[in-house]
């Protein structure tokens, strides 16, 4: 019997709340439903979710946790998330709810969260994405929906009780031709699905064949209201299809009566934060869409150690003058408070599965060579895979810069105050000011 498994009998006539909006909490949802188990409501402190439901259930903030509790009732509060379950336990602990609610880890070692990325190729060039770089060993192409079946199946026979499975890592999913038959496939076995994609795509009878499939999680990102922002970041991609195909996403999901997530992740830039931001944001209310935001980032970890190693990619020193958060500046304040450790949730929680089915050591890397572990995941088992993990020499130096805080953005509010330091230049709007504040707390 699994941990996950381990937990019901401790849910039993207790109210259970969710710690986790987004996909690990879903799943976890979905994981409890199928045990007859009902949740009381959601917590999440990002303020996206603020007067949102995920599921028809109320997403509340930390701070209002303890005046929604009935002293007469027990509660259980199950953390549910994939990379953040440490701070979460601080929050908990700063709140005064430990002692007040049972507080459980979802996260079972025996079954980590499985992303598997069904297409390693982008129809965009983003100068943030290392698709932008046409000089990587990294194999274009899908993965069959035979061979995804294969992948799934071996998933389920070495973590049978996953409660979710994010089907992205850098390349576009809605752009292979079985998106559809994937998720049904997944959701046979009783498993969430999440997808993440730029939505600068054409095919609508495949996106309409996708949410009849209900979907539990789909993040789209966006940076930018008007063309000359959202090109400067999302190189390719086409903001007026995009907001053409949000328009359709909002009529599907009314017309098959899904309750899939669409979580509009907005990535913040020095060009972009001002009208840009305050118009898409009314966008996303418009269509009852969940609004989030984040500081772009340089990604992947490759690019962010040349950086440090005094040789930045031309791609890395355009984007820094545009970026609200430096690198160096969101390493360092992303470390205050940080303890030594040689343990990382990128390593440690996840199992990443190319579409070539190598295994790379985390979500985090791109290029192949020393960071696979596995050259075919179909063949080795999770043991061979957390024992090759364990051996990776660039873990030791991405730990000991503190480079999984500042991929996780830790001290949020100290990115905020780096942010409103910045000048902004926001573009694309007429009638918006070269020279702009930034709004408010993202």
């Amino acid at each position: 019997m699994s941990n996950k498994h381990q937990i019901l009998p401790k849910l039993k006539n207790k109210k259970v709340i969710i710690w986790g909006a987004r996909m690990t909490g879903i799943g976890a949802h979905r994981f409890l439903a199928a045990h007859n188990i009902p949740i009381e409501f959601f917590i999440d402190s990002d303020l996206a979710f603020q007067n949102n439901k995920v599921l028809n259930l109320e997403v509340v903030v930390p701070t209002d946790v303890k005046e929604k509790l009935d002293s007469n009732a027990q509660y259980v509060i199950l953390v549910a998330v994939s990379l953040k379950e440490e701070e979460i336990k601080r929050i908990i602990d700063k709140l005064g709810l430990d002692g007040v609610v049972e507080v459980i880890s979802f996260r079972d070692n025996e079954n980590p969260y499985f992303t598997v990325d069904i297409l390693s190729s982008c129809n965009l060039r983003c100068a943030s994405c290392p698709h932008s770089i046409e000089d990587h060993d990294v194999p274009r192409g899908s993965m069959s929906l035979e061979t995804f079946k294969e992948v799934f199946d071996k998933i389920l026979a070495d973590a049978p009780s996953i409660s979710h499975i994010s089907l992205y890592s850098w390349g576009e999913p809605l752009i292979h031709p079985h998106v559809a038959e994937i998720v049904e496939y997944v959701h046979a076995k009783n498993v969430a699905v999440a997808l993440s994609s730029n939505l600068s795509i054409k095919f609508e009878d495949r996106i309409e064949r996708l949410i009849s499939m209900s979907p539990d999680y789909l993040k789209i990102s966006v940076s930018g209201y008007y063309p000359t922002a959202y090109n400067n970041t999302h190189a390719g991609g086409d903001i007026n299809l995009v907001k053409s195909n949000l328009y359709r996403l909002r009529y599907l999901l009314d017309k098959y009566s899904s309750n899939t997530v669409v979580d509009i992740n907005y990535h913040l830039y020095r060009d972009n934060s001002g009208q840009n931001l305050l118009k898409f944001k009314e966008l996303a209310q418009e269509l009852n869409f969940i609004f989030s935001e984040t500081y772009a980032l340089v990604m992947p970890l490759e690019r962010v150690l040349s950086h440090l190693e005094g040789a930045p990619d031309f791609q890395t020193k355009r984007l820094e003058s545009n970026l609200l958060v430096t690198i160096d500046e969101g390493i360092a304040v992303s470390s205050i408070g940080a303890t030594a450790s040689t343990e990382c949730p990128f390593r440690e929680n996840q199992i990443n599965i190319n579409a070539d089915l190598t295994v790379p050591v985390c979500c985090t890397v791109f290029e192949r060579g020393e960071n696979v572990v596995a050259q075919n995941f179909l063949n080795a088992s999770l043991s061979e895979i957390a024992s090759a993990k364990s051996k990776v020499e660039l873990c030791t130096k991405c730990t000991s810069l503190k480079l999984p805080e500042y991929n996780m953005g830790y001290n949020r509010a100290e990115w905020l105050k780096l942010a409103q330091s910045k000048t902004l230049n926001d573009v694309g709007s007429k009638s918006a000011p070269k020279v702009i504040r930034l709004l408010n707390d993202h």
